[in-house]
């Protein structure tokens, strides 16, 4: 076989969602199992105590709903499935579930905390592996998850899961979310997964939490937008090294970097920009049964209780394909850096059709420092 004639799956990944979009297939889905989490992070998007849950109006989906829609989802082209929560692993039909979607075929990967990965638990994802464990890591130190995550002495728990796993020969992926809170530690964070041959992903930008609470629109404790750009840059250069930084700083001065405050579900290189998944090849399942483009929007959201699967995804593209962004923003200079998607002008300004000015200011600064340093 030839160089030429070999696909990597990376590469593959990409083609298909790249197709699946074109074809309005979800061939990606997340799974929000609950928003309870044993851990209380100042910046979360979703999560809710086990009190509130009980007491909301809608009631969380149970092991029966899931996997009706598990099945229905399947029907349309559903492969690759994302767990989350909340902390997933804290549901407790977890395991259930779980191994009923690996034998349906899916290609199931799981976002979790980390603190309840056990040995036990390790065993299991060892008899059926997942595609891939991803585990955010916030800190350094216990004293550090106290400050962002409100929780005491897990830090030593989550890094034995990280090794146990990897022992266990299961992928793990290192997501950091990089806060006023927990910046102290950045530094270690990436000599830790460099460390241990393991791709860190982080982000400075963090989405206004408008499902936990409407009256955050535009806010969260994050940094300032030029603080947000600078500790971006320090994390690139820091990982990837002087030459690469280099390289990277022209990329921002002729605006040919990957925008930040996106993730790789995100990003849909059909032909070298980047395009939003949501609502054309991938959707998101809430805890209490919206079906919505992604976790971090409210609106649009189709009602799956009382309905298949395909009836709501078929509607839930065309409210999308309904949607627009601001004609500000697409003719925007900085568009190809920055390239704000639906989910961020909804956070960040209470509409789609928003101009998310965060974003704009950590663009400019992105360029006052790549023009500086270049000089």
């Amino acid at each position: 076989m030839t160089e030429n004639s070999t696909i990597s799956p990376t590469r593959l990944t990409e083609y298909m969602y790249t197709k699946a979009g074109r074809m309005g297939v979800p061939i990606g889905g997340t799974f929000e199992l609950s928003p309870v989490c044993n851990f209380a992070c100042r910046m979360c998007y979703v999560r809710k105590t086990a009190r509130e849950v009980a007491e909301s109006e809608r009631p969380i989906l149970t092991l029966d709903d899931w996997l009706r829609i598990a099945h229905e989802a399947r029907e349309q082209g559903l492969l690759y499935l994302l767990l989350t929560g909340g902390e997933p692993f804290l549901w407790p039909h977890f395991w259930p579930l779980y191994e009923e979607l690996i034998k349906m075929g899916f290609l199931v990967s799981i976002n979790t905390n980390g603190s309840l990965i056990d040995d036990k638990a390790v065993e299991q994802l060892k008899r059926l592996p997942p595609r891939r464990v991803n585990i955010t890591l916030y800190g350094a130190s216990d004293e550090t998850y106290e400050a962002l995550c409100r929780t005491k002495g897990v830090f030593t728990r989550v890094t034995h899961a990280i090794e146990s796993l990897q022992r266990a020969g299961i992928l793990v992926k290192l997501n950091g979310t990089i806060t006023p809170d927990n910046v102290c530690d950045l530094d270690y964070l990436i000599d830790y997964a460099k460390d241990r041959g393991l791709i860190l992903e982080t982000t400075t930008y963090l989405f206004p939490p408008v499902r936990r609470d409407p009256s955050m629109t535009g806010v969260n404790r994050r940094f300032t937008p030029e603080e947000a750009a600078r500790v971006q840059m320090h994390i690139y250069r820091r990982q990837n090294g002087e030459e690469r930084y280099q390289a990277y700083l022209e990329a921002i001065t002729k605006g040919s970097i990957p925008p930040p405050g996106l993730d790789e579900s995100c990003i849909d290189p059909v032909d070298g920009k980047v395009r939003c998944r949501a609502g054309r090849a991938s959707f998101w399942v809430t805890w209490d049964g919206w079906l919505t483009p992604c976790g971090m929007m409210i609106q649009p959201s189709v009602e799956l209780n009382g309905q298949s699967f395909g009836d709501a995804w078929q509607q839930l593209r065309e409210e999308m394909g309904r949607a627009a962004l601001s004609g500000v923003c697409a003719k925007c200079p900085d568009q190809s850096l920055c390239n704000a998607c639906a989910a961020m002008a909804q956070t960040e300004t209470g509409s789609i059709s928003g101009i998310p000015t965060y974003l704009c200011q950590i663009v400019r600064e992105m360029r006052r420092i790549a023009q500086t340093e270049r000089e």
